[in-house]
């Protein structure tokens, strides 16, 4: 399995920018860590990759399927 977030950025409602332009891909078998501190994002973009979140821009790609 492999997931691509290709220019994701995520504004919620109050205006506020939790994820910005981020590009990643993550492969089949690869191991990925996000750290930061409190309030970068880390938190939103697991919540984009699960679906539990639609990103305002960019798209999220899972085995070559659009999940937007």
């Amino acid at each position: 399995m492999s997931i691509a977030l290709e220019r994701v950025t995520k504004v919620f409602a109050n205006g506020r920018a939790a994820v910005r332009d981020l590009t990643l891909e993550i492969v089949d078998g690869e191991l990925l860590v996000l750290v930061g501190p409190s309030g970068c994002g880390k938190s939103t973009v697991l919540r984009l990759i699960a679906g539990l979140e639609t990103p305002t821009t960019g798209r999220i790609v899972m085995d070559g399927r659009d999940l937007g």
